[in-house]
């Protein structure tokens, strides 16, 4: 069981970027949108199929890449040496 149940990495989707589960949305392309100062809202009327606990899932899940905490291979949660 991984930390985060909204995002994976399957190398059989988007070539293994980590996407939002149930869908083929880049878990970058959010962040950007996020990086672009956009709202939730703006986020949600493009892409209809995430929720809102996605993004904040996928905000929660760059913390911790930035942090060192965790990396998401598959459906296995690792710990990252720093």
């Amino acid at each position: 069981m991984s930390k985060y149940d909204c995002i994976i990495r399957d190398p059989e989707i988007c070539g293994g970027a980590p996407v939002i589960k149930g869908t083929r949305v880049l878990v970058m392309d959010i962040l950007d949108w996020i990086k672009e100062g956009k709202t939730f809202e703006e986020i949600l009327a493009n892409y209809p199929t995430i929720s809102r606990n996605d993004i904040r899932e996928i905000i929660s899940y760059a913390q911790d890449i930035i942090s060192g905490e965790i990396v998401i291979y598959g459906s296995n949660e690792h710990q990252v040496s720093t």
